[in-house]
């Protein structure tokens, strides 16, 4: 359309149109219609555009628009292939870290450039990890504290991390031509375990939480007007009560085990117009347990008199000794170095053995007699003989704990804690989400001066119990205790180098091989644990049982799992 300009001072003159008579005339619709009104813009013949006539020729169309399309395409083509290549996200065959679990688990960086010289140490300082369980290798202690890198203390500190840093397991190739890795000896080293944050790499920062110090008298005298408690367990029952005073209460698992309690034990109680202190006994006493005070901190276990009274027990034992009264007297030795060594004179206790004609006549506490009755009737089914006990035979198995427990140690379990949160709570979840007690040895943790109030993080995904627990605790300083088939108690390294167990292990596979049951304890004492056993100043002991072919273990659980695994490996791997 040609849009022409009038004349200045030109005005239309209206002149009225007629509608002629056959035709209605057009009503304009309402305001609140108008929206509804379609619009079309329409050229009249003969006035469009350049561009529309332009556009209107077919040649013009089918000729520069795909000139046009190949043009663009051409630009972007060449954008994309002059832009630099970036770095790959991971490095094809990057090394797992030694001490890494699942491989899969672990997050992923960017590759960073190489640096030498004191550039090379100014990124590896800048690279130092600050999160807890990340390890810190190039974190140096002695120069923050102003020691020369020379000082005999840093010397012996990286000779430790030489020793103790795990390599690389070999991969063997079926290529001809390539050196396959040597027979690996079972007995070269130890298999890491939970006991050890070293053996999983180098030095980590242990994180802590120093236990929130409070009147464990004022507590326990705290009034309680009305309280009721129907079939729970004994362990949340106890954790109930506890938090009412804010309480740091820890269950004597292994006690209670000997005791025949688990923390699942169903309890109930209903009390009126008492205190909290009662209130916790009360609710105990129904399991045979009691409440004791010590160090600010409560220990629910056995009563005093069940540690502390001694009494006189006659254990017949001609079935394990015949007629021969010196084979009497070696058992009675054998119990003495393997049952509770520190209880007895010898060890500096109060209780004594003795043999008495084709019996042992033991003076002991109710506790030791307990683990003196275990000893003997897991000696009758390692010698396949009948037990005299009238408990169940499978109380008297000759599979170790973590054994007992693998169903339970190998659950899948999902969890994603990927902001810090209390370690209580993240045991609370993974009890849930795996069926399992996990206990916590807070006066041990509290030893420590830390507590279960502690922030870790941990993440899996449908990964087995066990690993997920070792990878939550390690940053922590902390380990786990299997203390019953489906129970597990969460304490300090110490604590559980200190609490010793007896495992028996047939070895009759080893024999068959020409290795004799002596040279075979002496390997593993010096393979394992070396400096825990009683022969160089240690609690630890083995001894070989000829007629069962068995190796009697008296150890620490960490120390047992290691001596599990290479035994269990076989004498020919």
């Amino acid at each position: 359309m040609v849009h022409i300009l009038p004349p200045p001072g030109w005005e239309p003159t209206p002149s009225p149109v007629q509608a002629p008579a056959n035709v209605a005339p057009v009503i304009p619709p309402p305001l609140d219609r108008v929206a509804d009104v379609p619009i079309r813009l329409e050229s009249e013949p003969g006035e469009s555009s350049l561009l529309g006539r332009l556009l209107g020729q077919r040649w013009l169309v089918w000729g520069v628009a795909p000139l046009a399309a190949l043009t663009a395409t051409g630009l972007l083509v060449w954008v994309l292939v002059s832009q630099p290549k970036a770095e790959p996200a991971v490095r094809a065959n990057a090394p797992a870290m030694a001490g890494d679990g699942n491989v899969a688990d672990r997050a992923t960086k960017p590759l960073e450039p190489k640096a030498s010289g004191a550039a090379a140490e100014r990124t590896a300082a800048d690279r130092a990890p600050t999160s807890p369980g990340t390890p810190s290798a190039t974190v140096d202690p002695y120069a923050a504290a102003g020691k020369p890198s020379g000082s005999p203390e840093r010397q012996v500190q990286s000779v430790a991390k030489r020793e103790t840093a795990q390599p690389l397991p070999s991969t063997p190739s079926s290529r001809s031509g390539e050196a396959k890795p040597p027979e690996k000896d079972p007995f070269s080293a130890a298999e890491a375990t939970n006991d050890n944050p070293a053996k999983h790499g180098d030095a980590i920062e242990l994180k802590k939480a120093p236990p929130v110090r409070v009147d464990v008298a004022a507590r326990l005298a705290d009034p309680i007007a009305q309280l009721e408690l129907t079939d729970i367990p004994l362990a949340k029952g106890v954790e109930l009560l506890a938090a009412l005073g804010a309480l740091p209460v820890t269950l004597d698992a292994d006690a209670m085990a000997r005791l025949g309690v688990t923390p699942r034990d169903r309890i109930s109680l209903q009390v009126r117009g008492t205190t909290l202190g009662k209130a916790l006994q009360t609710a105990v006493a129904e399991r045979g347990l009691a409440v004791t005070a010590e160090n600010g901190q409560i220990l629910v276990g056995p009563p005093a008199e069940y540690r502390e009274t001694l009494r006189k027990v006659r254990y017949t034992v001609s079935d394990l000794t015949g007629d021969d009264k010196g084979a009497v007297a070696e058992l009675a030795t054998i119990v003495r170095r393997l049952v509770a060594p520190e209880s007895w004179q010898a060890g500096g206790g109060r209780g004594m053995i003795e043999s008495d004609g084709s019996a042992l006549l033991v003076f002991q506490s109710a506790d030791v007699h307990r683990q003196v009755l275990v000893f003997c009737e897991k000696l009758r089914t390692a010698r396949h003989k009948p037990l005299r006990s009238r408990e169940e035979p499978e109380h008297f198995t000759l599979a170790t704990r973590c054994d007992q427990a693998r169903g339970m140690l190998d659950r899948p379990v999902t969890a994603n804690f990927h902001e810090p949160a209390p370690l209580a709570r993240i045991l609370a979840f993974l009890g849930e989400a795996a069926g399992t007690d996990i206990l916590v040895d807070r006066a041990a943790l509290a030893t420590a001066e830390t507590s279960d109030r502690v922030e870790a993080t941990v993440t899996a995904n449908q990964r087995a119990l066990g690993t997920v627990l070792a990878d939550l605790l390690r940053p922590l300083g902390l380990v786990y205790r299997v203390v019953g088939p489906t129970a597990i108690q969460v304490t300090t390294a110490e604590a559980a180098a200190e609490r010793l167990e007896i495992e028996f292990y047939p070895v009759a596979a080893w024999l068959a091989k020409g290795t004799s049951g002596p040279h075979l304890a002496e390997r593993l004492k010096a393979r394992i644990a070396a400096t825990t056993w009683s022969d160089v100043g240690g609690f630890g002991e083995v001894y070989v049982d000829s007629p069962s072919q068995c190796l009697i273990v008296l150890q620490s659980q960490p120390a047992q799992v290691a001596i599990e695994t290479l035994l269990a490996a076989g004498p020919n791997r």
